[in-house]
């Protein structure tokens, strides 16, 4: 596929879908929601099945998926996704086997059997495997102790076993399958952290133990390999770990006052800043030495913020816009990597001290929703962080929907909440071509990605159902999950005229409206963004793209105000649908296509 050049013009161009790297996620797609159809059929009368068929189920789909990895072996992506639905399905089978036999074994025993049942998978490479197996074993190992009241005799017996069992799996990583080495990190920052707890409530030095052990190993090894980044955030999340400690010897003698929480800050900075000033002697030439002293600025940041909003009370307005106009200053006169991040830290402390305590005077969210306005808006002419501003938008949505919910009948949240989603997706639409070239795109998208997420979760929390002529707010309902999804896809249909003199792409509105009948318009919306993922190239969009969707079915799932029926008739047809398209776009007339969208 030829590389498509962004024009301002044609950002999120119907003809994205006509690329054939979005055609064949296209094809996987429509798939995935036929198959996602079955399971919602089976889960609906799964007690009404013949336990043969019960049985029969998951390990014919074992034996499908594998034989359907061997017949696919050449094409890795199509191969590693069957070897993880194989590996999802020996737990599936093990589970109800359990059921159906009341076996009566321990969990721990059905997890043990698992993992050691994913081990034959990876003697080929598979990184979905591999992570099943490592969070399999890890369950496993937890439930033994748990259950055979091991964890209450020998608690330190298990975390031995655990940095053990890391270990083994963070050096296997390491040699396979190299991009879990972040995801590892983190879960070995994490045993850290969690060992210092421990190890504060016992004093026993098994814990602290585990405190050092493997972010000092793995340190050592990065450090000995000239990784300067990965060895980096071990030292931190170790510099973390024992800051810990320190909020606890402090407790009693800084917590409990305004001038203590400031003293404590200054400690707690001069620490992460002294673990920097070693890292910057061991890796002399490194920019990653300063992430200690980012994180301790953060964490000085939050104690500061405690004392904006426990001690001071009204006058930490004041001081508020005070670390706020600081922080500005900071931001537009300063490079340095700490000072930039103490500077955020500083932004958001003072933030919360202003609108928190505006609201306490004055009981308003509506003037509080105007002020984050200003703020967000003060974020982006600072030229500030992508993720904070982010975090700003989000900010100010969430106030804008508590603003309006003040305001209006208090048993109509989804509505509003709805109508502001919709309306924010509509106006992101319409100005995309200026906001998408801009340094913020990426706050943009992630905020749309949010935006998705939220609208996911409401109706669940909600039991949003198919609107009804007999319901009490039926003409609301109508607007919200009807017209304003229409707009948003008139809108898109107006902005592309041109494009849609391609008759076939008209498939594209036609997949919108089936979608909008069903109630589920935002689909279309994730495969928007996900086809302009894939086609410019932008990994992380396209990853986080996908798992709303996955997030989506999963939560369409736990909505109760849709029978089963009804939800797996409608996936299988918007399966059809996004199949159809797919084999429309991608047949040989169409090979003459032109390369990128006008």
């Amino acid at each position: 596929m030829s590389k498509i050049i962004i024009k301002s013009d044609h950002p999120f161009s119907p003809l994205l879908f006509s690329q054939p790297a979005v055609i064949q996620y296209l094809q996987i797609i429509g798939i995935r929601l036929i198959a996602v159809s079955i399971v919602y059929l089976l889960a609906a009368n799964w007690w009404m099945l013949p336990k043969w068929v019960q049985l029969l189920i998951p390990q014919a789909l074992v034996l499908i998926s594998a034989l359907l990895s061997i017949r696919f072996s050449a094409r890795e992506m199509v191969r590693q996704s069957l070897d993880g639905v194989v590996g999802l399905m020996l737990g599936l089978s093990l589970a109800v086997i359990g059921q159906i036999y009341q076996t009566g074994a321990d969990s721990y025993q059905l997890f043990l059997l698992w993992a050691l049942l994913l081990l034959p998978w990876l003697y080929r490479l598979n990184i979905g495997v591999f992570a099943l197996f490592c969070v399999i074993s890890q369950l496993a190992l937890y439930l033994y102790f748990k259950q055979s009241f091991w964890m209450e005799r020998a608690e330190p017996a298990y975390w031995l076993t655990l940095n053990v069992l890391t270990g083994v799996s963070f050096f296997y990583a390491l040699r396979f399958y190299s991009v879990l080495r972040y995801l590892l990190i983190v879960a070995v920052v994490i045993i850290s952290i969690v060992s210092m707890v421990q190890f504060i409530n016992s004093n026993s030095i098994w814990y602290l133990g585990s405190v050092l052990s493997l972010p000092l190993i793995f340190s050592a090894y990065f450090y000995s390999l000239g990784k300067q980044l990965e060895t980096s955030l071990l030292v931190a999340g170790l510099a973390l770990s024992m800051s810990v400690l320190i909020l606890d010897l402090t407790k009693s003698h800084f917590q409990e006052s305004a001038g203590g929480l400031l003293v404590l800050a200054v400690l707690i900075f001069a620490w992460f800043a002294g673990i920097s000033g070693l890292l910057m002697k061991i890796l002399p030439k490194s920019r990653f030495s300063v992430i200690p002293l980012a994180l301790g600025a953060w964490i000085a940041g939050i104690i500061l913020a405690a004392l904006l909003l426990t001690y001071w009370k009204s006058f930490s307005i004041f001081m508020g816009a005070v670390f706020i106009v600081a922080a500005c200053w900071l931001i537009h006169t300063r490079n340095s990597v700490f000072l930039r991040q103490f500077a955020y830290c500083l932004w958001l402390c003072g933030q919360a001290a202003v609108l928190i305590h505006t609201e306490w005077l004055t009981d308003s969210l509506v003037l509080i929703w105007l002020i984050q306005l200003g703020i967000t808006l003060l974020s982006m002419r600072s030229r500030m962080h992508w993720w904070v501003v982010v975090l700003q938008l989000l900010i100010a949505h969430v106030l804008a929907i508590a603003a309006f919910y003040s305001k209006i009948q208090h048993d109509q949240l989804l509505l509003i909440a709805m109508s502001i989603n919709y309306l924010i997706l509509i106006v992101i639409l319409i100005s995309t071509s200026h906001w998408l070239e801009s340094r913020y795109s990426k706050s943009i998208q992630l905020w749309m990605i949010c935006i998705l997420a939220a609208m996911a979760i409401l109706q669940t929390l909600f039991k949003q159902v198919v609107v009804h002529p007999a319901d009490h707010h039926y003409l609301e309902n109508l607007m919200v999950f009807y017209a304003l999804p229409a707009i948003w896809l008139l809108s898109f249909i107006l902005l592309y005229k041109q494009q849609f003199n391609r008759h076939f792409l008209w498939l594209v509105p036609v997949l919108g409206i089936v979608l909008i009948w069903l109630g589920y318009f935002e689909i279309l919306i994730i495969l928007l963004l996900m086809a302009w993922a894939i086609v410019y190239r932008h990994v992380w969009i396209q990853a986080l793209s996908i798992l709303l969707l996955v997030f989506w079915l999963w939560m369409l799932y736990y909505n109760l105000g849709l029978s089963f029926l009804f939800k797996s008739l409608s996936i299988f047809a918007s399966g059809l649908l996004v199949l159809l398209l797919a084999y429309i776009l991608n047949r040989p007339m169409l090979e003459g296509r032109e390369g990128e969208p006008r």
